[in-house]
């Protein structure tokens, strides 16, 4: 097994296996269950209560799971696993159980734990927020369909900006451009 799983690619750009997405579904599932507490949430959707899990939803997880939870992440980037689809088969899990994922995050996925750094009530506006999406009226989808539109085009403005401003010598960017060593030293 040693000698194996180094050989094995590893990149976030591949499509797991079948075997790989059985085992690690089990694994997880399995960790989720076994230490999530059985908790609903306390907290009652109200129109402030939903409207504050937007804000941190939108703060904290649209980057990776999108707007709208449909798993369209917003740094046009490769995950491995697969960034969830919080409308879908997510809906399955228990409050505490979502509870427990947002607060501890589930390693080597690219989920970050907010537990530490996130006080409770933040997390279960969060999951309100979630359980919301997948029940979305038109008019809310169409409202979070034309904020996707407007950041996507101020994010394209933004690059094109960047594109036109004076740009630093290519051996300053990247730091794997940089010299190393004594000669480093003496510019």
């Amino acid at each position: 097994m040693v000698f194996i799983l180094p050989s094995m690619n590893w990149s976030a750009t591949r499509t797991p296996g079948q075997l790989e997405n059985r085992l690690a579904g089990y694994i997880t599932s399995n960790w989720i269950r076994r230490n999530a507490d059985e908790q609903r949430n306390p907290f009652s959707p109200t129109p402030e209560n939903l409207k504050a899990g937007q804000d941190d939803f939108d703060e904290h997880c649209s980057s990776c799971h999108g707007l709208t939870a449909n798993g369209e992440n917003r740094l046009e980037a490769d995950f491995y696993p697969p960034v969830a689809k919080l409308t879908g088969e997510t809906q399955k899990w228990s409050d505490g159980e979502l509870y427990f994922i947002v607060a501890n995050g589930i390693c080597m996925t690219a989920m970050p734990g907010f537990g530490k750094k996130h006080d409770p009530k933040e997390i279960w506006g969060m999951i309100l927020w979630v359980r919301h999406l997948a029940r979305l009226s038109p008019d809310e989808k169409a409202a979070i369909e034309s904020s996707m539109r407007m950041t996507t085009e101020q994010h394209e403005k933004m690059m094109q900006m960047m594109h036109m401003s004076p740009r630093e010598p290519p051996e300053t960017r990247h730091p794997s451009n940089r010299k190393q060593g004594p000669e480093a030293e003496h510019h």
